[in-house]
């Protein structure tokens, strides 16, 4: 993962005194990051709960991370396998899997450290989650992985719910350099998120810049950053049909948050 900062990222970096290069957005530091700033994130939820209660049966997801759409799916009570690759952040999610105000149901919660387009959990899921446009993180080859392995483990019947980043409407220069936004960050940080759009290269990068006050005024501050490819839309459809999934609804997703850059992002449900 490229994990250079755009020209308006290092610029803050460099105000700040900041010299090491931005972390992998998915490290362990950066783990705990991404958990504190998504919990609150309502966008898609809504969705995929809508879509989830018409199918029956054991519940799939995939890169699950430290649970935001997880606890969503908990409260329709049914067994639930959660896929990731990340150490972290399923960790974190078996933490949570245990405090009854995450999973007041007491859900019975599997956790599978794999990579989503390379996992065997054996069995038939009646649903299977794919959320936060997470098919953007694989490259070809892997989505087409993800889409054979994802029919072969639903049900008959199952359906397998898909958020997707609508790539084809994206429009602007082939480099938009410099959005960026300040938010608080508990009582003693704030976080500035940086988004660039390499249109070129069909890729978002995003930089967080947590700055933290200690005692007596000093600040400490700490960087992730990540690259996001835009993929489009019609190619991801392309690909499904290829392995056997059919792609039978497709539904605007409300986002919670405005995000530049993020402002068409729809749930498709699929079956085989």
């Amino acid at each position: 993962m490229n994990n250079e900062p755009d020209k308006t990222a290092d610029a803050i970096l460099r105000i700040l005194g900041h010299l090491d290069p931005p972390e992998d957005m998915y490290s362990s530091s950066g783990s705990r990051l991404y958990d504190q700033i998504t919990a609150n994130d309502l966008t898609e939820l809504p969705e995929i709960l809508a879509a989830a209660r018409k199918t029956a049966g054991p519940i799939l997801e995939l890169a699950a991370g430290s649970g935001r759409i997880t606890r969503a799916l908990l409260a329709l009570g049914r067994p639930l396998t959660a896929v990731d690759s990340s150490v972290e952040m399923l960790a974190m999610l078996k933490g949570k899997a245990e405090d009854r105000t995450f999973n007041p149901r007491s859900v019975p919660v599997e956790l599978v450290e794999a990579d989503m387009s390379g996992f065997d959990v054996g069995g038939e899921f009646g649903c299977v989650v794919l959320g936060a446009s997470s098919i953007t993180l694989l490259d070809p080859r892997g989505r087409r992985e993800l889409f054979r392995i994802v029919r072969e483990s639903l049900a008959p019947d199952g359906r397998f719910l898909l958020t997707v980043l609508n790539a084809d409407g994206t429009a602007g220069s082939e480099h938009h350099d410099g959005g960026s936004t300040v938010s608080p960050l508990g009582e003693d940080s704030f976080l500035i998120t940086v988004e660039s759009r390499d249109i070129a290269n069909g890729a978002r990068h995003v930089t967080m810049i947590q700055v933290g006050f200690n005692e007596g005024g000093t600040y400490r501050s700490s960087a992730y950053s990540s690259r996001i490819a835009f993929v489009s839309n019609s190619l991801i459809e392309e690909e499904i049909l290829a392995e056997g999934l059919t792609i039978v609804d497709r539904r605007p997703v409300r986002i919670a948050t405005r995000t530049p850059g993020l402002n068409d992002i729809e749930l498709w449900v699929c079956s085989k």
